[in-house]
């Protein structure tokens, strides 16, 4: 069976590089503990190019500490997508603003030609989701917030190490946001997220929100609530950290090959790429017709693949009362297919896109 991500490290792996670092948090006591935090921060901010990075305890919790940060709430609009994950949306209604979707390229980004036309005297800010680990087209989205004096927060938890311009994603808006969870290029041991910006007085906030407010042991300074991150988990981000590029290197490689078996393919289409962005691939998502069907056929021979998202936001629970035209996103919706990329070797992609051949030959 090719799993669609597979999680386990190696015995190796574990014994040489990671026990280590467990070893040492354990034997010390220090679960909780400023330092190794700290140290992770300073080399994600470096990473990024970004002055500063704010580790939290999940991906959402960057979405919504970005916003609070920036004074978005009650009453506001905030411009984004409706094919993310739920919590692009959920941070927004959880600081009290209201969720305004537009519609999307062929490429899954926001259309920015839909922008200013969902622009009223209640919009805040505009959240492009970098999807797959490919980013958005920034210039224009930035020119536009300029011109209707508008926040931009990246949410990158999808995009760590991605480049717009050789220019890293996070370094882009005024905050950047990423997750850090275990499905992630940049994978630590449980949920996990990070902030960035160049805004000391968003930095500020956001260390002192995560922590009850506290300014110190003793004396709060705002309403908080506890969003650290573990010492387990930074000292583990930091070592993947440095791997990082290695990973995405191998994704990458893995990316090119599927292009090339499966570009010639009838019923298949691929997401085009500009040549001025870096593509990371989270995720490896393709276009194809009758989903459904190759869903089942590929998994009968051994693939196991998924759907981002076979929901869409707007058309869950606590969203459907929006009245949203979004043609091009529910038309998509109903052809993305996310192949397996993780940990996979050229004679599995091989296997994976002779079998989608196969598949369509068949019909």
């Amino acid at each position: 069976m090719i799993k669609y991500v597979d999680l386990g490290v190696s015995e190796e792996e574990y014994d040489k590089n990671i026990s280590p670092l467990l070893k040492k948090i354990f034997l010390s006591g220090q679960f909780v503990y400023e330092s190794q935090v700290q140290e992770f921060e300073g080399a994600f901010a470096s990473y990024c190019g970004t002055k500063y990075a704010v580790a939290l305890n999940s991906g959402t919790d960057a979405l919504i500490f970005a916003l609070k940060s920036l004074g978005i709430g009650d009453g506001d609009e905030v411009i984004t997508v409706s094919n993310s994950f739920i919590a692009t949306a959920n941070a927004i209604s959880y600081v009290g603003a209201k969720a305004v979707f537009v519609d999307i390229k062929d490429d899954l980004l926001i259309d920015n030609s839909k922008i200013e036309d969902a622009i009223t005297n209640k919009t805040k800010a505009i959240i492009p989701v970098h999807l797959m680990g490919l980013i958005c087209d920034m210039d224009e989205i930035l020119q536009i917030a300029k011109k209707h004096n508008l926040f931009v927060i990246e949410d990158a938890a999808q995009s760590v190490g991605s480049k717009y311009k050789n220019k890293m994603s996070g370094s882009l808006s005024d905050v950047g946001c990423f997750s850090l969870h275990p499905l992630k290029n940049l994978s630590g041991v449980t949920d996990g997220g990070v902030v960035t910006t160049d805004n000391e007085e968003v930095a500020t906030y956001i260390k002192q929100v995560r922590n009850h407010g506290l300014i110190d042991r003793d004396n709060q300074n705002i309403i908080g609530r506890v969003s650290r991150l573990s010492s387990i988990n930074a000292v583990i981000l930091n070592y993947r950290l440095g791997k990082l590029d290695v990973i995405i290197k191998r994704r990458r490689e893995m990316a090119t090959l599927y292009d090339e078996l499966l570009k010639d393919i009838d019923y298949v289409a691929l997401i085009n790429v500009d040549s001025n962005k870096f593509h990371t691939y989270h995720t490896y998502i393709i276009k194809v017709q009758n989903r459904t069907k190759l869903q089942s056929y590929l998994l009968d021979n051994g693939v196991e693949t998924k759907i981002h998202y076979p929901i869409l936001i707007h058309k869950q629970k606590p969203y459907k009362g929006i009245n949203t035209c979004l043609k091009n996103t529910q038309t998509l919706a109903k052809q993305t297919l996310t192949l397996p990329i993780s940990n996979l070797s050229a004679t599995e992609v091989e296997y994976v896109c002779k079998k989608i051949s196969n598949f369509y030959e068949g019909l």
